[in-house]
């Protein structure tokens, strides 16, 4: 038979190991619970974000650059495994395998190679859920959302709007190697307490012989209130009794450490839902502003839309760029220009009612939506609002900054209320009120849209010329007093298989915005370094061909060091040669301009203010240039024996160009008055339609040897 004593240590020990192990499971189970809550939710906005950043490249080429560069992203989480992009018709586009995806490839059957040669996922498991992962059919009939499979996060999302999604993108997290890990840690650092715990009440019970009834009802009544009220921080009265006292002793030990397990996890618990509260919030909204972020914004937009359309009311949508902000960011620098951000968007907060939500879209735009719009006016009324608001100079960190708003308006009921569409409407509306002198507001139009599908044409055809070598150079003569042709302007000129002739006017300024310029520029002086010398041959060693350069063209290191190296290498006739740059373009980028024209003029290159008198035209800035040749702008020879005034502004360029040693030409010179009145007053060079019109090289040369014979 068993002694009391035994019995006692038996019983002390087998109690003291249960609840030991009850604690370290349950403690696991929590904390493994929390991660995993913690890490879906993370996964959930890793998610969203690039599912919103896909939007843009989801109908590019399947293994695109774009696709390929958002989901490298997921480089920073160690976690991340695999992820798939599907286009709307289900399409595999991209896949992503991270470092936990590299290591599961490791093993045996973790990856199969699909029939397109796509390493595809495979879980080795009969359970219908993991057999979901087998092969990209099963991936992408997963239903939307979450999913826990196999200790794997599987996060499915749309691409685009829910109702027209684009596509679908797929993301696993594999958890199995951080619970491992984690649970491993835990169970390392509690294992020695709770041996040393269990041994220790061992050795209290083989002691405690003698009257331990009392203390060990005492213990045991202490220890069901323990399991039925979860409150630790107890303790059981000593004794004298040495038995008794070293057990009580224990217990309470047990119990402290237990509390502190337990305060420790309250608190591990609590961080971990202010890290959670934190990302929701960085999720949803900008982190300079405070204001919603495009994704949040896109959702408001939506449910707001869908309310319109079920309420059939009118919801409107007021798209908002800052006039002038790139000048501030560029001049005062980037924290400046986020603390002006951050004060216009105060401005605009205050002025709007609370049924209003204004949020940024990113950089220096914002959308507002306006939701139950009654009458179309009080869009009005609030976008003139914000300009009168914003467009004013405001004293800020001591400095004077002039700023306003464009702002395009747009009515959900004119796009059947879709979402991108009203987006694209209202975008498009604020572009033409900022093409149309900023600082003010437009509705947007058909006919609007229309324009923005052109420039969108030309945009894309423009990378097709330069990929087909679609352009051609025109040169105009340029002629002196007795009509001999002293020089030629390089003119670009482009036909389109689909767009037809399409004017400098219309496709340069697309190639300023979109940065294509400078590659178009490179195009010319490539082109030029064949044509020059033909033209060189024909009609002399001293003729001047000139070549204009955009402000763009400026800040092109590239093109810049390739002219350059043109020059070096004598592939283009430097001394033949003149760079035709604007005034207003000189002077926006002087120190750039001046180091490069030094640069050229090194080789014998010329300079010319090409527009002159539409700019600053103030003559301490002409001090400063170092130029051959000042080009009167055509708008003063048009009104030649129109205007007196233009008369008189066209007299004193030219004394001031002569005062200064600057050669003088006159562009647009289209009647025989306005060519006497320049040779006249001084004139040294006549350029317009009046002597030559812009000609492809073949014809200039014809031309050259009919004059010969």
């Amino acid at each position: 038979m068993k002694s009391l004593r035994s019995q006692i240590s038996f019983n002390t020990v087998t109690s003291i190991a249960i609840i030991s192990a009850l604690i370290i499971t349950l403690s696991i189970y929590v904390y493994e619970k929390l991660y995993i809550e913690f890490v879906s939710t993370e996964v959930n906005a890793i998610g969203e974000n690039i599912s919103v950043d896909l939007i843009d490249y989801i109908n590019e080429p399947a293994g695109s650059f774009n696709q390929t560069e958002v989901l490298l992203r997921l480089d920073e989480y160690e976690y991340a495994e695999t992820a798939y992009i599907f286009n709307s018709q289900g399409k595999l586009l991209n896949v992503y395998i991270g470092q936990a995806g590299l290591k599961a490839r490791a093993k045996p059957n973790a990856f199969e190679s699909n029939v397109d040669g796509s390493q595809i996922f495979k879980i080795d498991t009969s359970s219908k859920a993991s057999n979901a992962l087998e092969d990209v059919n099963s991936i992408t009939a997963l239903a939307l959302g979450l999913h826990h499979i196999n200790n794997k996060v599987v996060m499915v999302k749309t691409i685009g709007e829910p109702i027209y999604p684009l596509g679908k993108f797929i993301l696993i997290f594999n958890l199995q190697e951080a619970l491992r890990d984690s649970r491993e840690r835990y169970i390392t650092l509690v294992a020695p307490s709770v041996v040393f715990f269990i041994c220790l009440s061992l050795l209290v019970s083989v002691r405690a012989q003698r009257k331990v009834f009392r203390p060990l009802n005492t213990l045991i009544k202490t220890m069901d209130s323990v399991v039925d009220d979860k409150n630790y921080d107890v303790k059981v009265e000593e004794t004298e009794r040495e038995e008794t006292l070293a057990l009580s002793r224990a217990f309470n030990n047990m119990m402290g450490n237990i509390q502190a397990a337990s305060e420790a996890n309250q608190q591990k618990n609590a961080l971990l839902e202010k890290q959670q509260s934190q990302m929701e919030r960085l999720a949803n909204f900008d982190a300079l502003t405070g204001l919603p972020n495009r994704q949040f914004l896109m959702k408001i937009l939506a449910r707001e839309l869908t309310k319109a359309r079920t309420n059939r009311s009118e919801l409107g949508l007021l798209f908002v760029d800052i006039d002038g902000f790139k000048s501030i960011n560029d001049s005062f620098g980037h924290d400046t220009g986020d603390k002006f951000l951050l004060h216009i968007s105060v401005i605009m907060s205050k002025l709007l009612d609370e049924a209003y939500t204004l949020g940024r879209l990113g950089g220096d735009e914002f959308i507002i939506i306006a939701p139950d719009i009654g009458d179309p006016k009080t869009l009005e009324d609030m976008a003139a609002k914000l300009v009168v608001a914003v467009s004013r100079t405001h004293i800020f960190n001591t400095l004077r900054l002039d700023s306003g708003v464009s702002v395009g308006l747009a009515l959900a009921s004119d796009c059947n209320y879709e979402l991108s569409s009203l987006i694209t409407n209202a975008d498009v509306a604020m572009y033409k009120a900022k093409g149309s002198g900023k600082a003010r507001f437009m509705w947007f139009n058909e006919e609007m849209l229309a324009d923005t599908k052109r420039k969108v044409l030309i945009s894309t055809r423009l990378s097709s010329a330069l990929e087909n070598d679609a352009f051609y150079l025109a040169y105009q003569a340029k002629v002196d007093a007795e009509q001999n042709i002293i020089g030629f302007e390089t003119l670009l000129r482009w036909h389109d298989d689909v767009l037809g002739h399409v004017s400098p006017a219309e496709f340069i300024p697309i190639a300023e915005q979109t940065d294509k310029i400078s590659l178009i520029s490179m195009w010319i002086i490539k082109r030029l370094e064949i044509e020059a010398p033909r033209l060189i041959k024909s009609f002399g060693s001293q003729i001047i061909i000139s070549i204009n350069l955009s402000p763009q063209d400026l800040n092109s290191e590239r093109l810049t060091q390739f002219i350059l190296k043109g020059m070096r290498e004598n592939k283009l006739p430097a001394k033949n040669l003149e760079i035709e740059i604007t005034e207003t373009a000189y002077m926006n980028n002087f120190n750039v301009a001046n180091s490069f024209f030094e640069s050229i003029k090194h080789y014998g290159c010329q300079l010319a203010l090409d527009d002159f008198g539409t700019g600053y035209s103030s003559l301490s800035y002409l001090t400063k240039f170092d130029i051959d040749t000042l080009k009167i702008d055509r708008s003063f020879v048009n009104n030649i024996g129109i205007s007196e005034q233009s008369e008189l502004i066209t007299k004193t360029i030219i004394k001031m160009a002569k005062s200064l040693n600057f050669s003088v030409c006159a562009e647009g010179v289209e009647t025989r008055e306005q060519a006497a009145f320049l040779l006249r007053n001084g004139c040294h060079a006549l350029q317009g339609f009046l002597y030559s019109k812009p000609t492809p090289l073949e014809d200039v040369l014809a031309t050259s040897r009919r004059r010969a014979l």
